[in-house]
């Protein structure tokens, strides 16, 4: 990525590509401005795309961060790729959500199960379908129950983003999987609600941050990804929670 000039001095550019769930919310737009203000020089890009996409944007060289929540893809990833920095900077949940009506049958299950009913039962599904790090976690719960779902007709697939999706389920009456962060930021226009299934490291959701060592500006990359997890990046995290969602904490710090 090329270095710009801004004002009277040089200000690199840093290019982060990040989830959806994260850029939509706002929540990386006030971390990046936090590291701003501490590295002035540093300008960070940041634009948002599903984790496919994104990881995709770091093989083309295209991004100098890459910010992902689906472990099974970065490994692929790692795999392949040359990179400087892969660590995990911060973690959510996912969650099921479903029509009031519906979600007893569930409650308590453990979600691999519930999963199993909603396919088995061919209750409406409405899946995001685009590549994204919580479609991906989707598809692995399927996996999990023993269930195809495409091509069946309760199997909705939207092709795009939480937002979208959710307000499809919403249309539909139907269940879904979400990240918790961008379901909060919906939840006052939706009428779905958390199903309340057994706790389960299935629904954890850790965002990792991979540097691709083909980054021309790999230096002031590097710089952003550390002080992700320097007290002073751990901070901004915890303050951009509390900005978006006040008491409840969204997004934890390993």
């Amino acid at each position: 990525m090329a270095a710009l000039i801004a004002g009277c001095g040089a200000q690199t550019r840093v290019v982060v590509a990040a989830g959806t769930t994260v850029v939509d919310s706002g929540f990386i737009d006030l971390v990046a401005s936090s590291f701003e203000e501490s590295f002035p020089h540093i300008q960070l890009s940041v634009v948002g795309d599903a984790t496919a996409q994104v990881l995709e944007l770091g093989r083309r060289g295209a991004a100098d961060v890459l910010l992902t929540h689906s472990p099974p893809a970065e490994e692929a990833f790692l795999a392949s790729e040359d990179t400087t920095r892969y660590v995990e900077v911060f973690t959510s949940r996912f969650v099921l959500l479903g029509p009031g009506t519906e979600r007893m049958r569930l409650s308590g299950l453990p979600v691999v199960e519930a999963m199993r009913a909603i396919g088995q039962g061919g209750l409406p599904f409405v899946s995001r379908a685009d590549g994204s790090g919580t479609h991906l976690a989707e598809l692995d719960l399927w996996r999990s129950a023993g269930i195809e779902p495409a091509g069946q007709p309760w199997y909705i697939e939207t092709g795009q983003g939480m937002g979208p999706t959710l307000q499809v389920a919403d249309q539909r009456m139907a269940f879904t999987l979400s990240e918790l962060g961008a379901f909060r930021r919906a939840e006052d226009v939706l009428s779905l609600v958390e199903v309340d299934v057994n706790a389960d490291t299935a629904l954890q959701n850790p965002y990792h941050a991979t540097v691709p060592a083909r980054s021309e500006v790999r230096s002031e990359a590097e710089r952003f990804v550390d002080w992700l997890t320097s007290g002073e990046g751990r901070t901004a995290i915890g303050t951009a929670n509390r900005s978006l969602y006040g008491a409840e904490t969204i997004y934890e710090v390993p």
